[in-house]
C-alpha cells in the first residue's frame, strides 16, 4: 500500500450501472457500494469509525443524485486488515439491521490481530487515539473457502466467494454478475505491486486469484487504485506466478 494524500478522489465514482467505489485518501483504499431495490451493499468501511461516519455522509449526499437507495443492508470485508474493516462499528450504529459479511476464518483474525491492526494503522500516519478507539466488530456472517453465497439486494444477485489463500488467509470478493464488475480487496494491486505481509500466501495467491478470473468479470476493482481490466490482472497473475516459483522476488 502506497500512503499519498488524494484527495481529488474522495468522491464516488460509477464503474457500472449502480455500482460505485470512493478512492479514499491515506492508501488509496476502494471502497465500493452496490445497490439493488432493497438497498445498498456496501464493499469495506475504511480505516476508523471517523472514516466510516464521513463516508456514509459522502453516500448519503451522493446517492440521491443517481437515483439510488440511500439505505445499507449489507456489508462485506474483503479481508481483515485495518483500512478494510476498522468502520464496522459506525455503519452498524447508523444501519443496526445491516449483515455483515467475511471470510469464515476472519472473526478469529480479529480477535487475534486487532492490536496489531490498529499499531499497523498508527504507523501508515493515522491518528492513534482514532485507531486506538476503534471498536473491533467482526462480521456474524460468513463464507467459506470455495463455497461461494448469493446476495439478493432487491433484483440484483451479488456473489461473495473466497478463491483461498493469497493476501491472507481469509480474502474475499465481491462478483457482480448483471455488470461484470468484480471487487477484489486487496488479492488485486494497481496503486503498489501487491503486499506481502506476515499473514500472506506467496506460494498459493496466484492460483486464488487465477480462480476468481474464471468467474468471468471485465471489470476490476482492486483494493487499492485505479479500475483495471482482465489484461491486467492476467499480467499480476503471472507475476505472482513467478513471485510462488522464486523466479521474482517482491520489494
Amino acid at each position: 500500500m502506497v500512503r499519498a494524500e488524494l484527495p481529488e478522489h474522495a468522491t464516488w465514482e460509477p464503474i457500472a450501472p449502480g455500482v460505485l467505489r470512493r478512492r479514499l485518501p491515506g492508501l488509496e483504499l476502494n471502497v465500493a457500494v452496490v445497490t439493488g431495490r432493497d438497498g445498498i451493499l456496501l464493499v469495506d468501511t475504511g480505516s476508523h469509525e471517523r472514516e466510516a461516519a464521513e463516508l456514509l455522509s459522502s453516500l448519503a449526499r451522493e446517492l440521491p443524485t443517481h437515483d439510488l437507495p440511500d439505505r445499507v443492508v449489507a456489508v462485506v470485508n474483503t479481508h481483515g486488515h485495518f483500512d478494510h474493516c476498522f468502520g464496522n462499528a459506525h455503519v452498524l450504529d447508523a444501519f443496526p439491521d445491516a449483515q455483515v459479511w467475511g471470510h469464515a476464518g476472519l472473526p478469529a483474525y480479529l480477535a487475534e490481530r486487532a492490536d496489531e491492526g490498529r499499531a499497523a494503522g498508527i504507523g501508515y500516519g493515522f491518528d492513534a487515539d482514532l485507531m486506538n478507539a476503534a471498536r473491533i466488530v467482526p462480521p456474524r456472517h460468513v463464507v467459506g473457502t470455495g463455497e461461494p453465497v448469493t446476495l439478493d439486494l432487491g433484483g440484483r444477485d451479488v456473489v461473495l466467494y473466497a478463491p483461498g489463500r493469497g493476501h491472507t488467509d481469509h480474502d474475499l470478493v465481491v462478483h457482480v454478475p448483471d455488470c461484470g464488475v468484480l471487487i477484489a480487496g486487496d488479492i488485486v494491486e494497481e496503486s503498489g505491486p501487491p503486499q506481502f505481509g506476515s499473514d500472506a500466501y506467496a506460494a498459493e495467491w496466484s492460483d486464488s486469484l487465477g480462480r476468481v478470473r474464471e468467474l468471468g468479470a471485465h471489470v476490476w476493482l482492486p483494493g487499492h487504485g485505479a479500475v483495471v481490466d482482465e489484461e491486467f490482472v492476467a499480467r499480476q497473475t503471472r507475476w505472482l506466478a513467478d513471485v510462488a516459483a522464486g523466479r521474482v522476488v517482491p520489494d
